[in-house]
């Protein structure tokens, strides 16, 4: 018996639909739920893919995730998986902690350290709040006076985490198929506006820190490789108009001879070294042409998985076809749990001090 986070929108769809065609028995669950433990007795494997979408997953997710697999129950995503998810702070750390080919990036608590820094620092410099997607809370410094200005704001007044509604609004007009997309949107802009503000008013101040990354000029796209497992999935994303970002410009090229076949596998190793189920590795390339990691993610939207041509397994054998990354991800759930490595999570007994 397997669990399901059931959230009508997100992979729960596939999964279940998944485990009802295949008869596979399972049980949908309430991650958010105070007595998600309790629901999970029993259980041998959890799916919850948990993302920024919603204000409420990423305050409790790691801390639940934390608590089953305590319980010995494995869990998509582990800890090990997506403990770093929206946290560059995190990631610069623990990418450095394995030897990946990080682009060179700098994080100061303190602000006389930070200064330090920036009085030797050559410019332009990339500045980034340790969250956010799509190129949010992402822009270019050309100088130490604006990063002096940055700084200044980040050990003070701060920022807010999340950007207001009107934030990327060209790239969404751009990536509106149609009319009917864009009538679609238009309805949904109230309810989208009042999340915007909800979001902003709860998600606490960015602030006590600063971060800074090597600017890599020269890039007019990123390379996302995503790896699930033993599958290495590969796409372009072309930048934004007339702007140094990629991430949420929406235009991507899934032809498999335009990846950089370095990239795979830098990726590989990275998701071995850091034990992951899944993960997503963003590459620039540097002045020598060297893939560098700008940033990871354990997980991405569905469909730009499922549009790649293919996937490269670890041998480097391409397997032609579209996959899409909820299969995959439950294939290799239900093959953990066809060979256990824990017993299975009893229900949750009360501890009695002895006296």
């Amino acid at each position: 018996m397997i669990g399901i986070h059931d959230a009508p929108g997100s992979f729960s769809d596939r999964w279940i639909e998944w485990c009802l065609r295949k008869e596979i028995p399972f049980q949908r669950l309430n991650c958010l739920s105070t007595d998600i433990v309790r629901q999970c007795a029993g259980l041998r494997a959890v799916l919850w893919h948990w993302t920024l979408v919603s204000l409420e997953e990423p305050l409790v997710a790691r801390q639940i995730i934390a608590a089953l697999e305590q319980a010995g129950i494995i869990v998509f995503p582990s800890m090990a998986t997506c403990w770093h998810y929206d946290d560059k702070v995190g990631q610069k750390f623990l990418l450095e902690s394995i030897g990946a080919p990080l682009i060179p990036t700098w994080v100061f608590t303190d602000p006389a350290d930070a200064r330090e820094w920036m009085a030797d620092a050559t410019w332009p410099k990339v500045f980034k709040l340790r969250g956010g997607a799509g190129s949010e809370n992402v822009q270019l410094v050309p100088s130490r006076q604006y990063a002096e200005a940055l700084c200044q704001r980040a050990f003070g007044a701060g920022f807010p985490a999340s950007a207001g509604y009107l934030y990327d609004a060209p790239a969404r007009l751009r990536n509106t198929g149609g009319w009917r997309e864009f009538y679609a949107k238009l309805k949904r802009a109230p309810r989208s506006l009042a999340e915007t503000l909800r979001r902003r008013r709860y998600a606490p101040k960015q602030r006590g820190y600063v971060l800074f990354q090597e600017f890599m000029p020269g890039n007019d796209f990123d390379t996302r490789v995503t790896i699930i497992g033993n599958r290495a999935f590969g796409a372009l994303r072309r930048n934004r108009p007339n702007d140094f970002r990629a991430s949420g410009s929406g235009d991507c090229l899934f032809d498999p001879e335009q990846v950089d076949r370095r990239c795979v596998p830098i990726a590989f190793e990275v998701a071995r070294k850091l034990r992951t189920q899944s993960l997503a590795c963003d590459f620039l390339f540097d002045a020598g042409r060297n893939p560098r990691i700008c940033e990871i993610s354990y997980c991405s939207v569905a469909s730009p998985v499922y549009d790649c041509q293919g996937y490269w397994d670890q041998e480097f054998g391409w397997h032609a076809g579209h996959f899409w990354p909820q299969d995959v991800i439950l294939e290799d759930l239900l093959a953990a749990v066809a060979n256990p490595a824990e017993p299975i999570a009893a229900a949750p007994q009360t501890v009695n001090s002895i006296s």
